[in-house]
């Protein structure tokens, strides 16, 4: 620390608060970012780069229920680095710090850089406490860059900007907002409707019609030069019908046949997590008031004081505190403490991360609301409660448009948690802030332990703790990772089956998906796509698949087994009870298992079910042929 007498400025603290957000976030990712390997649908987009480094064009050639944008960087990172899935892993942790950076940079905009490092810290690890999170992600690519739009358009709101700024400023916010569209639809197109109507908006109420007509120029001529640009693409590859098809018509019925199936199925999920909503409830009543004071304040706070500083070495002191806590203190001791409290089974420590998912969702879709009524009341809103109606409208825009996909996952906190976060340590006087603080230390040590302790899991298929990720593999598309036993022999052993009774023009399939078994065997899937999860492929589509799946028979086929009450459950989520097109894939699977040789039974982590590879008897003729994926 600096001596009394001196002066310190502002873009030092500022400076530190990024340091520390970007040291304690990498230290966090680096703990598993190359201990799992996302055996069931964890390959974070290696398999369909490696396609498309192979000439393999993504919706001719093969289904893609998504916009091509994060498949492309998938194929720009292995064509630029190596065809490994490290280096998949590694964009992917790049991302991360880079998201976590803006975050922290749009939250230090309006609070100071210590309680900004620490709120962005404490919502870059809940975020990725999610067990599905791949870190290779497309919905933390999209949030990205929905982000970057965001924090460009912020600074439209500040005083005092020519028409040229904001048009400058207004085409780099259409750039990113239509960049995230392009990598995912729905996020995307709720970062283009919300970024026009608040910034647009509160610029007529704050500075006049002319200077929001500047910004919303630059803003969709950015965004229409884009999508030229991706349509010209289209159309020179040959697949803008079924992009579009595929992306809007196909891919959003595997969620939903009609709209109100949306609905079912967030009253189904968050029936499940009542205790979690009212936590989350309660946990946004106490911030309120603290949102409101920082709403209320006319000037950005002194942010280069001796205490500057303090607040900043403290959020290095808890983001290192928590990952050393999170070694030292047993994730069952912090579970049994919990558990012996008054609410007994209904606390743990993962249910209280999960709890963070409502206190953003609804937490900032009620706190809009209350902005959006102030700015249409007679006095509308000052310049920084445009900032704040700006924070709440696209932290409700992403939860909301995630929500789609799932209706509760981690994800969801991002950028909310951090602007709650932050107006609680801003605003909280006295002994009051160091609950606060505890409670951020909390849930660092939950979130780590978690992450530790499950790496990886989807739909039931949980990878093994960190702790036993000490192996490596001899294949070259696994160099880097150190994985469990279970699961390098599993790999290995399934990936020489499918070299040795398949050539390399032949197909494979594997159900429900392990794609990563495409990428490392260099064989393409017997069937249009090679993900047949039940919110991926839609009901009719699924059929198509079997009927395509029984007329050309794969060379080898790998079948993970999942029990009649797991599918049950996924009908109930995915169907609302009704029996899916999944049946029709698994009776054909079986159909061709009881034809085929079975030379493998696996169980690569002890439960939900066995993993059976069958060969096709070397009497059967040749009926699919694919082009080959060759091994770099």
């Amino acid at each position: 620390m600096k001596a009394p007498g001196f002066r310190s400025s502002r873009a030092a603290v500022w400076v530190a608060g990024a340091s520390v957000t970007v040291i304690v976030t990498l230290t966090f990712l680096l703990f598993f970012w190359n201990r799992f390997v996302g055996l069931r649908s964890g390959d974070g987009g290696f398999c369909g780069g490696m396609m498309f480094l192979n000439g393999v064009v993504p919706y001719r050639d093969f289904y893609t229920p998504g916009p091509p944008l994060f498949m492309l960087r998938c194929a720009a990172v292995l064509s630029l680095f190596s065809k490994t899935m490290v280096a998949i892993r590694a964009a992917g942790v790049f991302e991360r710090v880079l998201l976590a950076t803006l975050l922290y940079a749009w939250m230090a905009r309006f609070f100071k850089a210590g309680n900004a490092a620490l709120a962005t810290i404490v919502t870059m690890a809940a975020s990725a406490s999610d067990f599905s999170d791949p870190l290779s992600s497309y919905n933390h690519f999209t949030i990205l860059l929905s982000v970057a739009a965001a924090l460009a358009s912020s600074y439209a709101l500040d005083e005092n900007r020519t028409r040229h700024t904001l048009l400058a400023i207004g085409a780099v916010a259409g750039a990113f907002a239509f960049l995230s569209i392009a990598s995912k639809q729905t996020i995307g197109l709720a970062i283009t409707v919300c970024l026009p109507i608040i910034v647009g908006g509160c610029l007529i109420r704050l500075d006049g019609l002319r200077k929001s007509i500047a910004y919303l120029g630059g803003f969709f001529a950015a965004w229409f030069a884009c999508l030229a640009f991706l349509v010209a693409w289209s159309v020179r590859m040959g697949i803008l019908r079924t992009f579009l098809q595929q992306i809007f018509v196909t891919g959003p019925a595997a969620k939903a046949s009609h709209a109100s199936d949306f609905f079912t199925r967030f009253i189904y999920v968050y029936k499940s997590m009542r205790w979690e909503s009212a936590f989350g409830l309660i946990g946004f009543l106490i911030c309120c008031a603290a949102l409101h004071r920082a709403g209320l304040r006319d000037q950005e706070p002194e942010d280069a004081t001796r205490s500057s500083w303090y607040l900043v070495l403290g959020a290095l002191l808890l983001g290192v505190g928590a990952i050393a806590l999170s070694f030292v203190v047993p994730h069952q001791i912090l579970d049994n403490y919990l558990l012996s409290s008054p609410l007994g089974t209904y606390i743990d420590s993962y249910r209280i991360v999960r709890s963070l998912i409502p206190f953003v969702f609804f937490g900032s879709g009620l706190l809009g609301v209350a902005y959006f009524l102030r700015f249409c009341s007679k006095g509308g809103l000052s310049r920084r409660q445009s900032q704040f109606l700006l924070f709440t409208a696209v932290s409700f825009s992403i939860a909301f448009m995630l929500s789609l996909s799932y209706p509760a996952f981690e994800a969801m906190t991002i950028p909310g948690l951090a602007f709650f976060l932050a107006a609680l340590l801003e605003e909280t006087p006295g002994w009051r802030r160091w609950l606060v603080y505890t409670a951020c230390m909390a849930l660092l040590i939950f979130e780590i332990q978690l992450k530790l302790t499950v790496p990886f899991a989807f739909a039931g298929w949980v990878e093994p703790p960190v702790a036993v990720a000490n192996q490596t593999s001899s294949l070259p598309e696994l160099k880097g990772l150190r994985l469990p036993k279970s699961t390098v022999d599993f790999v290995e052993t399934t990936v020489h089956i499918i070299q040795q009774n398949s050539s390399p023009t032949d197909t494979i399939f594997v159900y429900p998906e392990f794609s990563i078994l495409y990428g490392t065997s260099h064989r393409m899937p017997a069937t249009f796509s090679g993900s047949h999860n039940i919110d991926v492929v839609p009901d009719a589509f699924a059929r198509q698949e079997a009927a395509q799946l029984l007329r050309h028979p794969p060379a080898v086929i790998i079948y993970g087994a999942e029990s009649d009450a797991f599918l049950l459950g996924q009908e109930q989520l995915w169907r609302n009870g009704h029996l899916s097109g999944q049946r029709a894939l698994i009776a054909a699977v079986k159909t061709l298992g009881a034809q085929y040789q079975e030379v493998g039974t696996f169980v690569p982590y002890g439960h939900l079910g066995d993993v059976h590879v069958y060969v096709r008897p070397k009497t059967w003729s040749t009926s699919a042929s694919a082009p080959l994926l060759p091994r770099q």
